[in-house]
């Protein structure tokens, strides 16, 4: 069971609690013995112990960070220790010197007193006179790994003097001295006193324990008592506040851009973090001969702040995406000026790798010895066997990596196995590793999370095995403990995978039910070999020379994302995530997994960015509903009816300029559909009174939504199935919500040549000035119009005045064929039977931003008016949604226009 730090001083509390129950005389021998016990749990060993649990848990175990930031972590964890390893040796040699001083003076100045002092002073010197627990020497620690802690701890060992300890207090329950704060704070150290001799006690600094005797939410008098009562030498148990960090250096280093670029790789950004919670931009990787690894100052590590410009400006790359900062280093031509901040992590791997020959064997065996004094305080064989077993751990260790140094004395092959292993400067004492797991097969009993078994899987290909290649922090797997990254899945419930493909182990995984057996072996190097395989395989495609493995039809797809997603608001995300707006087409190439997709956006012709992990439709189907956002609708408006001068209107001819292309279809609405289309055609007194009917309204023959699906569950956008195809036509158009006829109107009018209009059909009769195949399709018999209707040749079709009206399949491709975009005014309805019939046109949904944008594009419009309107939009948005080639938005016509012209012309088709 790992150790956790909380648990271990709440068990050295218990420890103490029943060392102070130890009363009898009886006891004594017990007591003494508990006492050594507690010395060792307090000593420097103790305090490794726990500080390298934690280090193994935080970071060596998370699966998130790099092994480049795992390998700054070490660094910086092993600079601590060694730090206070030389704190601790010379604090030692300096309090030890002080007290023998003091000691000597003291047992002088107790002489004196007792010569003088009258009988019953003596005898309370006597009574005061108590059993004294030595301690180990001070030390400095802080409570966190993580810098979490705003306090640092110390152990403050004091002699009593003639004048006392030396300093005042102040504080306790009953008088708190900060605000509500309890603490007991030191308020004054008196100059000459034996706090300002040994010169390590502050002011402001609080006393959490006087030797053995916690003061922490006492009284001011219980504190003072405990002082009173600590005997002659007093060990006083402080913590202060941190100091603040000191501000980060910076530095520029100016690198020529060469053959091979600037020779350097660069990892975060916004939601792409290297290191949780920060932004910046670190550099992984120095590439041999490149720019960079030429200069020699740049190193993996380093954070880049700014890249200045030749005008002598700045781009700022701090709070960045990763690929503006991509793009702001390939935007350079020749000379670039780095602005970088240097990390005191790497200074010291620096300064330990370049010192390394010069140190010598002595000040190797130095490092070994104080580890072992550490170990125990006694001179015992107890401290001797564990320093003993430690060196032979390393020099079993090292022994494979030796010759590669070339030293044969055992100190010199301790410090070569660390440097050559993880890269940490001499004497940070050995870690966790992944040697320490057993390579045998193990059973492993995991229970399904709401979140699933909580690991990702890799593999499958050519037989070479189901590795582990995730461990979800907070899952069911991590939370177990016992799955690791690097296991190979030899079975599931019983059910070997041996020889399974990926997708057989993942279908075994989904239907092993709630509590999941797993048989795995821990093969680190396999996993290693196949990662490797990977890479390879990566940078031959990249180069041109390769293929990757081969994605099975089952898992790769391409899909039309119909939400927006940004990878920054989802906390779940395993790893980088890949943003995109609705409309993007996506190359999913591995949809295998329940919950995450790896996917990549295509942006052009056979073009695709990065790859990123998308949620599945599945999790984000299931995120939706368990939201609940779904919106009800009541009623509809009434429609305008004012139609019937309209049809006076023959051709796109005649004033143009007055002309709203809607109205050339006023017959394909019926009075739910009026309603739905967003129209922007000015409503009637009408509108406003739902009890309004019109017996002339045109009503619809077919394809219509019956409001009985209205219950039905609700439909959540996520992606839809699309393929890719060669399309030898020009695309059609369809405009819905508000704008749409001003802008059906605008395009035909700035773009004669490049969009027009069908010709629709109709049972009228036709009129002196009508041609037919000009102004309609004048069909004689209503019963052969009824059964075209009936055999899906129309789009969309209606009765008007007793005539059947309708826009054929056959109208719209011969405008296509023409290289024009057909402009349809036609609802939502029409798209999917357009893509039936393999004319797959460019739906644009006009989304207003909100009530008032309405009236403000519109402001002879009443605020009534604006409201049913923008509830419209909302319904249509939420029936239609999956089929919208884009939504657009925006702050004034003019910028939705122009938003709407730049789809078509990216979504056209040949022209």
């Amino acid at each position: 069971m790992p150790v956790k730090k909380q648990e271990a001083h709440r068990a050295l509390e218990l420890l103490e609690d029943y060392h102070s129950r130890l009363s009898t005389p009886q006891d004594r021998a017990l007591r003494s013995a508990i006492e050594r016990v507690i010395r060792i749990f307090k000593s420097r060993l103790f305090q490794a112990l726990l500080d390298i649990q934690e280090f193994y848990e935080l970071t060596l175990l998370d699966e998130s960070k790099t092994v480049q930031q795992k390998t700054a972590e070490t660094l910086l964890i092993a600079s601590k220790w060694e730090q206070d390893n030389a704190i601790k040796a010379n604090e030692a040699n300096r309090i030890k010197q002080q007290e023998q001083e003091q000691q000597q003076q003291q047992l002088q100045q107790q002489q004196q007193q007792q010569q003088q002092a009258p009988p019953q002073l003596q005898l309370q010197q006597e009574i005061e006179k108590q059993p004294i627990i030595e301690l180990p020497s001070p030390r400095l620690t802080t409570t966190k790994l993580n810098g979490d802690s705003p306090w640092e701890y110390d152990e403050i060992t004091l002699i009593r003097g003639s004048t006392g300890l030396g300093f005042s207090i102040a504080g306790g329950t009953d008088n708190p001295h900060i605000n509500l704060d309890a603490s007991i704070y030191i308020t004054k150290v008196i100059p000459g006193g034996a706090a300002h001799v040994d010169g390590r006690l502050q002011v402001n600094d609080c006393i959490v324990a006087v030797n053995e005797v916690r003061v922490v939410n006492v009284t001011h008098g219980e504190a003072v008592d405990a002082l009173k009562q600590a005997g002659d030498r007093v060990t006083l148990h402080i913590r202060r506040k941190r100091p603040p960090a000191q501000a980060p250096k910076l530095e520029e280093i100016e690198l020529l851009k060469g053959s091979k670029g600037l020779g350097f790789s660069i990892a975060g950004g916004i939601g792409n973090q290297h290191i949780p919670g920060d932004n910046g931009i670190y550099v992984t990787k120095i590439m041999e001969g490149g720019a960079a690894h030429i200069d020699g100052r740049l190193a993996v590590g380093d954070k880049l702040i700014a890249v200045r410009t030749p005008d002598g400006g700045e781009r700022n790359l701090e709070n960045v995406v990763h690929e503006e900062a991509v793009a702001t280093l390939k935007a350079i031509t020749n000379r670039a000026t780095l602005i970088v901040q240097k990390t005191n992590i790497l200074q010291a791997l620096a300064n330990s790798i370049s010192n390394l020959n010069s140190l010598s064997t002595n000040a190797m065996n130095s490092v070994g010895v104080s580890m072992v004094d550490h170990a125990s305080p006694d001179a015992g064989g107890g401290g001797g066997e564990a320093g003993g077993g430690d060196t032979e751990m390393v020099a079993s260790t090292a022994r494979s990596h030796s010759p590669a140094f070339g030293l044969e004395n055992s100190s010199s092959r301790y410090a070569s196995s660390i440097v050559l292993e993880t890269g940490m400067p001499i004497g940070t004492p050995r870690a966790v590793s992944s040697e320490d797991i057993t390579r045998v097969p193990r059973t492993i009993v995991i229970r399904k999370g709401a979140s699933g078994l909580g690991f990702n899987i890799v593999g499958g290909e050519d037989g070479q095995g189901i590795f582990v290649s995730y461990v979800l922090a907070g899952g069911a797997a991590d939370l177990g403990g016992e799955l690791k990254r690097g296991d190979q899945l030899l079975s599931v419930n019983g059910i070997s995978l041996a020889n399974a493909s990926h997708e057989d182990a993942a279908q075994a995984l989904k239907n092993a039910g709630g509590t999941v057996t797993l048989v795995v072996q821990y093969r680190p190097e396999d996993y290693n070999r196949f990662e490797q395989r990977i890479q390879e395989l990566k940078q031959a495609v990249a180069a041109g020379t390769g293929t990757l493995l081969r994605t099975t039809q089952k898992r790769t797809l391409y899909v039309r994302a119909l939400f927006d997603y940004d990878p920054n608001r989802d906390d779940g995300l395993p790893t980088r995530g890949l943003q995109f707006r609705h409309g993007d087409i996506l190359h999913v190439t591995n949809a295998s997994d329940d919950e995450w997709w790896q996917a990549r956006r295509v942006i052009g012709e056979d073009e695709e960015e990065s790859i990123g992990i998308v949620p599945s439709k599945r999790r984000w189907e299931r995120k939706q509903r368990a939201r609940d956002r779904s919106v009800k609708f009541q009623g509809h408006a009434g429609a305008n009816n004012n139609n019937n001068n309209l049809e006076k209107v023959s051709t796109l001819d005649r004033k143009k300029k007055n002309f709203s292309f809607s109205r050339r279809f006023p017959f394909m609405k019926s009075k739910d559909d009026k309603n739905e289309d967003g129209s922007d055609q000015e409503p009637n007194g009408n509108l406003s009174d739902p009890n309004h009917h019109d017996p002339d309204q045109p009503f619809m023959l077919c394809y219509t939504q019956e409001d009985a699906n209205a219950e039905a569950e609700e439909n959540i956008l996520s992606y839809e199935p699309v393929q890719r195809l060669q399309i030898s036509y020009t695309r059609p158009v369809i405009i819905l919500g508000p704008l749409k006829d001003r802008i059906n109107d605008d395009l035909i009018s700035e773009y004669p040549n490049k969009f027009g209009s069908c010709v629709p059909h109709t049972t009228r009769p036709k009129r002196d000035y009508e041609v037919d195949g000009r102004d309609y399709h004048f069909i004689a018999s209503r019963e052969q119009m009824e059964k075209d209707i009936q055999n899906h040749l129309f789009i969309e079709a209606g009765q008007y005045n007793d005539n059947l009206y309708g826009t054929s399949v056959a109208s719209v491709r011969e405008v296509a064929e023409k290289g024009k975009h057909c402009i349809l005014d036609v609802s939502g309805n029409a798209i999917k039977r357009l893509q039936v019939a393999q004319l797959y046109p460019i739906a644009i949904f006009i989304k207003p931003m909100s009530v008032e944008s309405i009236m403000e594009m519109n402001r002879r419009m009443t605020e009534e008016q604006a409201k049913k309107t923008y509830e419209r939009t909302l319904k249509m948005e939420h029936e239609f949604g999956e089929y919208f080639t884009a939504i657009v938005q925006g702050d004034t016509i003019e910028e939705i226009y122009s938003k709407v012209k730049n789809v078509i012309w990216s979504q056209g088709g040949p022209t």
